[in-house]
C-alpha cells in the first residue's frame, strides 16, 4: 500500500530549474481511466494489428481484484475483457484472473490463468477468448516454440497423500493428458540446444515409492532434478537430491539438498542451457543455506548465499568465472529483506558497473543484527516505522564487475545550489528492499544514464526530510541532486526525456525534462489528484509515450502522456557527433580506479545525444558504438577461486581452505597452471602489460615425462623403427644374405655407415660421398614446437577434488594458452613481493634423455666389398653368397 505523505513540496529557484506549465495542448494525454483496483501487472506485447508502425504495442493490465484490462494504442484508450470472458449473469468473481501468460512462439496466443477451474486462451491477441474447465492449475508454462503446446500442474489425491501431477496440451488447453506425477517445479527446454527437442522438459519430481511427505516446506532428499525428451515416457536423473532450479538463460541452477543435513543445500549449475551441470564450489567451508540469482549477464553469474537463518536481513554475494562454476566472494552483508530481495543492482547499458547496499560492519553488532531481523518482519507487515529499525547501511559500487568496491562520490552542491558540508560522507541510495522511495534505475537504450534516491551522509537513511534524488550521466563516477524528496522516474526516446512524478504524496503534476535535468518543465495532467504509484514506458525504452498509473481513492487509474505531440526537432548530425553543428557527442564510460578511458579492458566509445540540446532521437535512432582494447591493469583482475579481497586490495588466501592437492594433478599433460590469485573479469578483454604478466597462473611443466614426454619417446622410436626397416630392406638388396649379422654390426653400420651406409640415402657429400645427418640436438622443446596447437575452450570438468580447486590448479592438457590462461610467463614474482608459495612441492621436470654413447667394440667389423657410387636408380641386386 502506497502511504500518502503530508509534508510539502520543495521550490526550487527559478536561476536553477524552469518551473512554467506546459499548455494542454502541447502534451497529449488520454482520458483518466479507471480501473476497480490499482495496478498488479502490466505486460507489453507487440502489436500484431495490421497498419499499425513497426514498434506499436498492445499493453494488457491486470488490477489487484483480479479485472483485465486492454489497449491497442499503448494506453490512450482501455476495454475491459470481462464481457468477452464471463458468460451471460455469470457472478465476476468467477472471472476473476491471477495470471497473464504470454507466448514468446507467437505474440497472438496467450493465457489468462484464473483463480478457480476456469481458465481463458486467446490466439488474436483479446480480439476473442475461449474458455476451458480443466481445473484450478497451480502452475502453467507456455513453449518456447509452439504456441499450441502447454504444460500444467494440478494437484491430486489427499493428505498426506496429496501431490502435483503434470499435464500436456497439444491443442492449447482444449484437451490434456496426463503424463507425470509428484512433479515440483517443470520448466520447456530450449529444443534448439543440440541434444534437446520439442518434447525435451526438465523437472523436479519426487520418487513415486519414497513414504508421503508431512509438509511442502522442506527439502526432501526422495526429490530429484530429472530430464526427459517423450513426455516422460523415458526419464534420467540429472541431479539427485535436486529440489528447485531457477533459469537465468543461458545459465541453469538446481538447489540440491545434502540428505545427511536437511537444512544444507549445494548448488549445480549448467551454462549451456541445461545440457552439462557442474558443482558450483564456494570458498567458504559453511553451510549454504539458501540461493538467489541476483545478476547473470555479461558472461558471469553472481549468487545470494545465505549461510545463516533465511531471516537474516543480509547475506553474501558471490562472483563466478567465466562458466558460473568457481565462486569468489564480491560483497559481504548485502543487505535483503524478508523475500529474500537484494540491494544489488546491475547499471544497464554499460558493462562492469555494479551498485549494492551493504550493512556497515564497523556499526554492526548484535543490537544491529537485532534491528535488521526486526526491520524485515515489520516491512513484511507493512508497518509504519520499519525503515527507522534498519542497521546501518552503506552504498558502494564497482567499475569492474565486482572486484572492487567504492564509495559513491557525493555531489558538491544541493539541488538548490548550497554547497553540502559533510565530513567523510559518500552518497548512499535505495535498492529494491525500500520498498516505496524510488530504486537504482538505469535502462538498456539510455546509455549511462542512471536516477536513485537517498542522502548524502554517512550512511543510508529514509527519512522523508532527508531523501532526496539523484542523477548521474556517466555511469555512476559522478552525481548530482536534481530535486528535493523522493520521486518515481522514467526515461524514453533513448534517455532523451525524461519523466518524474512524487510519490510520496498524491499530486496532479508531473515533472519532465528534454536536457538530462538541466531544467524542468512542470505539467498539470489532471484536474484531481492522485497517489502516482510508477511511471512506464514500452520495455526497449525507446518511445515518447509513457503511462502514468496509481490510485484514487479505493479505485485505480491508468493515463497516457503523448510526449510526440510536442513537436521537439529531430536531432541531427550523428555522423560527425562532437562537433559543433552535430547534435550528438561521443562519450567513453571509464573504470574511476583507472586511467585511460577503460572499462572491462576496452575502450568502448557511444555516440549519444549531447545534453543542453532539445530535440528527439526517434524510436528507429540507432546508437553507435566503437570498441578497443586496453593494456590489462590490476583492475582487470579479481580474485580466484580460494582467494579473497584484503584491506590493502590485494587477493590473499581464504582461511582454513584446504591445502592438499596443491601441485600436478594426477592426469597432468604436458603443462599444468598455478594461480596467483587474481583471474581475469568475465568479459574483460585487456590484452599484454605487466599486470598480464604478474597476475595470470604460473604455467608450469608436469613432473617426469607426461603426456607430451611420452608422445617425444613415441615418435622417437617410431623413426628409429622405421631407419631399422630401411637399412634392413636396402642391405637386403645389395646382395647381404644376412643383412646384419650381429647387433655389433648394425651399430656399427648406423654410426660409420661401413662403405655401403652412405651411398643408401642417395644425396652427395664431399667427393661425391652421401652425408647422413642425424637428429639435431635442440635441447628443451615446447608442445608448441610440434604444432600441437591450443586446448579449446569449453569447459573444464570439475574433479571431485575440492583441494585442487580450492587452490586454482587446473590442467592445461597439451600445448598453448589453454583454459587456465597460461598467458603468464615465467616465475614472476607475486603481487605481494614474494615468489611463489613454498605449499607448492613441484619436483622440476627431468631432463630429456640424451641417447647414450655407444661403447667401443673390442675388434672392427670385418670390411666389406667396395661399392661404386650411387646412381638415381637402385643399384642391381648382388649375387647371393654361398
Amino acid at each position: 500500500m502506497l502511504r500518502v505523505s503530508k509534508v510539502a513540496l520543495y521550490a526550487v529557484p527559478a536561476c536553477l530549474m524552469l518551473l512554467a506549465s506546459a499548455s494542454a495542448g502541447m502534451i497529449g494525454t488520454s482520458r483518466p481511466f479507471l480501473i476497480d483496483s490499482t495496478v498488479a501487472d502490466m505486460q507489453w506485447v507487440n502489436s500484431t494489428e495490421p497498419g499499425h508502425k513497426p514498434n506499436a504495442k498492445t499493453v494488457f493490465v491486470r488490477s489487484a481484484m483480479g479485472s483485465i484490462y486492454r489497449s491497442f494504442d499503448d494506453g490512450m484508450n482501455w476495454v475491459s475483457q470481462r464481457d468477452k470472458m464471463a458468460g451471460d449473469y455469470e457472478e465476476p468473481y468467477k472471472t476473476r484472473i491471477q495470471q497473464m501468460l504470454f507466448s514468446k512462439a507467437d505474440a497472438r496466443y496467450a493465457v489468462m490463468r484464473g483463480y478457480g477451474e476456469a481458465n481463458w486462451f486467446t490466439k488474436d491477441q483479446g480480439d476473442s477468448y475461449y474458455r476451458s474447465e480443466f481445473g484450478v492449475i497451480a502452475d502453467m508454462k507456455l513453449h518456447p516454440k509452439n504456441p499450441e503446446w502447454l504444460l500444467s500442474s494440478q494437484y491430486q489425491g489427499s493428505f498426506p497423500n496429496r501431490y502435483l501431477s503434470l499435464f500436456l496440451s497439444t491443442d492449447f488447453g482444449r484437451s490434456w493428458k496426463k503424463i507425470a506425477s509428484n512433479i515440483y517445479q517443470f520448466e520447456w527446454a530450449d529444443p534448439t540446444i543440440k541434444g534437446f527437442t520439442e518434447k525435451t522438459i526438465m523437472a523436479c519430481i519426487r520418487k513415486s515409492d519414497a513414504s508421503p511427505k508431512t509438509t511442502f516446506m522442506d527439502w526432501d532428499p526422495n526429490i530429484d532434478f530429472v530430464r526427459t525428451h517423450d513426455f516422460f515416457e523415458t526419464s534420467e536423473i540429472v541431479i539427485a537430491h535436486g529440489n528447485r532450479f531457477a533459469i537465468h538463460s543461458p545459465y541453469w541452477f538446481v538447489a540440491a539438498m545434502n540428505p545427511q543435513e536437511e537444512l544444507e543445500v549445494k548448488l549445480h549449475v549448467s551454462a549451456d542451457q541445461g545440457r552439462v551441470f557442474q558443482r558450483a564450489l564456494f570458498p567458504y567451508q559453511l553451510s549454504e543455506r539458501s540461493y538467489r540469482v541476483v545478476d547473470s549477464k555479461e558472461e558471469s553469474v553472481f549468487v545470494q548465499v545465505s549461510h545463516g537463518t533465511r531471516d537474516s536481513s543480509s547475506a553474501n554475494v558471490y562472483m563466478s568465472g567465466a562458466k558460473g562454476h568457481s565462486y569468489t566472494l564480491s560483497l559481504r552483508s548485502v543487505v535483503k529483506d524478508y523475500r529474500g530481495l537484494s540491494d544489488f543492482e546491475h547499471i544497464n547499458g554499460v558493462d562492469g558497473v555494479y551498485i549494492a547496499n551493504v550493512i556497515d560492519a564497523s556499526e554492526q553488532g548484535a543490537e544491529a543484527a537485532l534491528l535488521g531481523g526486526l526491520s524485515s518482519l515489520l516491512m513484511g507487515a507493512g508497518a509504519e516505522g520499519a525503515e527507522d529499525l534498519k542497521p546501518p547501511t552503506r552504498s558502494k559500487i564497482s567499475f569492474d564487475k565486482g572486484a572492487m568496491w567504492s564509495d559513491l562520490k557525493p555531489p558538491q552542491k544541493d539541488s538548490q545550489g548550497r554547497v553540502l558540508q559533510c565530513d567523510d560522507c559518500a552518497l548512499h541510495l535505495n535498492g529494491k528492499t525500500a520498498g516505496y522511495l524510488g530504486p537504482v534505475y538505469s535502462s538498456a537504450s539510455s546509455t549511462g544514464l542512471i536516477m536513485a534516491t537517498g542522502n548524502v551522509g554517512h550512511h543510508l537513511h529514509a527519512r522523508q526530510d532527508e531523501t532526496n534524488t539523484y542523477f548521474s550521466r556517466d555511469a555512476g563516477r559522478t552525481w548530482e541532486e536534481i530535486r528535493k524528496g523522493s520521486y518515481i522516474y522514467e526515461f524514453g526516446d533513448h534517455g532523451a526525456l525524461m519523466v518524474m512524478a512524487n510519490n510520496r504524496e498524491a499530486t496532479n503534476r508531473i515533472l519532465y525534462s528534454w536536457n538530462e535535468g538541466l531544467n524542468w518543465t512542470e505539467f498539470q495532467f489532471w484536474e484531481h489528484h492522485i497517489e502516482v504509484e510508477n511511471i512506464i514506458t514500452e520495455p526497449s525504452g525507446t518511445s515518447q509515450v509513457f503511462i502514468v498509473y496509481g490510485r484514487r481513492n479505493d479505485k485505480g487509474v491508468l493515463m497516457q502522456l503523448n510526449f510526440e505531440t510536442l513537436h521537439e526537432r529531430r536531432c541531427s548530425g550523428i555522423n560527425a557527433a562532437g562537433a559543433d553543428a552535430s547534435d550528438y557527442e561521443m562519450w567513453t564510460p571509464a573504470d574511476e580506479l583507472r586511467a585511460g578511458g577503460c572499462l572491462l579492458g576496452r575502450k568502448v566509445t557511444f555516440t549519444r545525444r549531447k545534453r543542453a540540446v532539445q530535440c528527439f532521437n526517434g524510436w528507429d535512432y540507432d546508437r553507435k558504438e566503437d570498441s578497443r582494447n586496453c593494456v590489462c591493469e590490476r583492475t582487470d583482475y579479481e580474485c580466484d577461486f580460494g582467494y579473497q579481497v584484503n584491506e590493502q586490495n590485494t587477493c590473499e588466501r581464504v582461511p582454513d581452505m584446504p591445502m592438499a592437492g596443491y601441485g600436478a594433478p594426477s592426469d597432468c599433460a604436458g603443462f599444468f597452471t598455478v594461480s596467483r590469485g587474481y583471474r581475469k573479469v568475465p568479459g574483460d578483454s585487456c590484452v599484454g602489460g605487466d599486470a598480464e604478466t604478474r597476475l595470470e597462473p604460473l604455467r608450469l611443466s608436469c613432473p617426469g615425462f607426461g603426456r607430451t614426454g611420452m608422445v617425444l619417446v613415441g615418435v622417437t622410436l617410431g623413426l628409429g623403427a622405421v631407419f631399422a626397416l630401411f637399412t634392413y630392406q636396402r642391405r637386403k638388396e645389395m646382395g647381404f644374405a644376412d643383412p646384419w649379422r650381429s647387433t655389433g654390426d648394425c651399430l656399427d653400420f648406423v654410426r660409420g655407415g661401413s662403405s655401403y651406409g652412405p651411398a643408401m640415402f642417395g644425396g652427395f657429400g664431399a667427393y661425391g660421398q652421401a652425408q647422413y645427418t642425424g637428429l639435431v640436438d635442440t635441447g628443451d622443446l615446447e608442445d608448441d614446437d610440434f604444432g600441437l596447437g591450443e586446448d579449446d575452450d569449453e569447459a573444464q570438468v570439475l574433479g571431485e577434488s575440492l583441494h585442487e580447486y580450492a587452490l586454482g590448479i587446473s590442467s592445461d592438457g597439451g600445448g598453448g594458452s589453454g583454459g587456465g590462461g597460461g598467458g603468464g610467463g615465467g616465475a614472476a614474482a607475486s603481487p605481494s613481493g614474494g615468489q611463489v608459495p613454498d605449499l607448492i612441492s613441484i619436483d622440476s621436470p627431468a631432463p630429456a634423455a640424451s641417447s647414450p654413447s655407444l661403447p667401443p667394440r673390442p675388434t672392427a667389423a670385418p670390411p666389406l666389398p667396395t661399392a661404386p657410387l650411387p646412381s638415381i636408380a637402385p643399384p642391381p641386386p648382388a649375387p647371393n653368397r654361398k
